[in-house]
């Protein structure tokens, strides 16, 4: 088994930003830990938990000029947006690295988005397996699971004194060839154990308990911050508009809420989620029923992210427990 030692991974990581950007999760305000691009290891904080926000916005930025129209003499010139150089994004997690695979699933099918399959292709996953799990944690009835590397380039293990490396693609091979690995008789972690919500079946529930009044009383609770949204490693609803400047236009993609009041709302005014149970209806359908009717997956990876952070308590496995229930009833 291959094996990195601290101080040749910290090397490795170092010869990797000579000519790529290289995000890592780093420590900052309120001891809150993000993936931030780096410019030593030493900014490198690689703890037990998972990162307060998922690498989602290197593939799929907050707001970002996807294009711009630039008229000069009665000629109006496009110009999409591109990458720079190739990236590395070190240090991420089983579930955030199956998130970006389930957000492939719309990005890169006919039509492809194009600047989004642009960062895929030349960015690496350098995934980190989680030797423990938050309690918030339920990534196995998702599809995943502490030590699921199937979604990653190379996946690290923590061991004594370093990491385990297992090569999953060609592109993760290539990105070890200037790297100092060794081979080792290695004993690997056991598995944490994670917590489990009965997600076998929920996509037929969903459907069954559609017009249900539930939906309503568990929105009397929501008070549209949006932060499940934001904090979800896989959630990617956005708005487009059109910014006019001194000498073009910038065409801009920012992320949209489907607890926003204004979501789907069209330009007559006519709004097909009036209500807040709707809405929050048409959050959990996304995910369970809409999502896995047209892609076969469920749009969740068990994080647990909108379960920590919520100010009301709306929890995702309360409510797949939930409909699970009364869809027997």
């Amino acid at each position: 088994m291959l094996f990195f030692s601290e101080k040749s991974l910290t090397a490795w990581l170092n010869h990797l930003m000579l000519d790529r950007t290289v995000l890592a999760p780093v420590r900052g305000t309120n001891d809150l830990v993000y993936f931030q691009s780096i410019a030593s290891s030493e900014a490198v904080s690689v703890g037990s938990q998972n990162a307060a926000l998922s690498p989602k916005d290197w593939f799929f930025p907050r707001s970002e000029a996807i294009m711009s129209f630039v008229t000069k003499d009665g000629k109006t010139q496009v110009i999409p947006a591109t990458m720079e150089k190739d990236a590395v994004i070190f240090g991420v997690r089983p579930c955030d690295a199956r998130a970006i695979s389930l957000i492939d699933r719309p990005f890169r099918a006919e039509p492809v988005d194009a600047l989004y399959q642009e960062r895929r292709n030349r960015t690496t996953l350098v995934g980190i397996a989680c030797v423990t799990v938050c309690q918030e944690c339920f990534c196995t009835s998702m599809g995943s699971g502490p030590f699921d590397a199937k979604a990653l380039d190379i996946m690290l293990t923590p061991v004594d004194s370093g990491f385990a490396v297992e090569v999953v693609t060609d592109k993760g091979k290539r990105l070890l060839e200037k790297a100092i690995v060794q081979d080792r008789e290695l004993t690997l972690p056991k598995p944490p154990e994670v917590k489990t919500v009965p997600s076998a079946g929920v996509t037929e529930a969903m459907r069954r308990i559609f017009n249900n009044v539930y939906w309503d009383r568990v929105a009397d609770r929501c008070i549209h911050c949006n932060i499940c949204s934001f904090v979800c490693p896989c959630c990617y609803c956005f708005d487009v508009r059109d910014y006019k400047g001194k000498d073009k236009i910038e065409r801009v993609r920012s992320w949209e809420s489907c607890e926003s009041a204004l979501f789907t709302r069209a330009a007559g005014g006519h709004n097909p989620r009036p209500s807040k149970g709707a809405r929050m209806r048409q959050r959990f359908a996304h995910k369970l029923l809409y999502f896995p009717d047209i892609f076969g997956e469920l749009k969740c990876t068990g994080c647990g992210r909108c379960v920590k952070n919520c100010p009301v308590n709306i929890d995702i496995r309360e409510i797949i427990h939930d409909v699970q229930k009364l869809a027997r009833e």
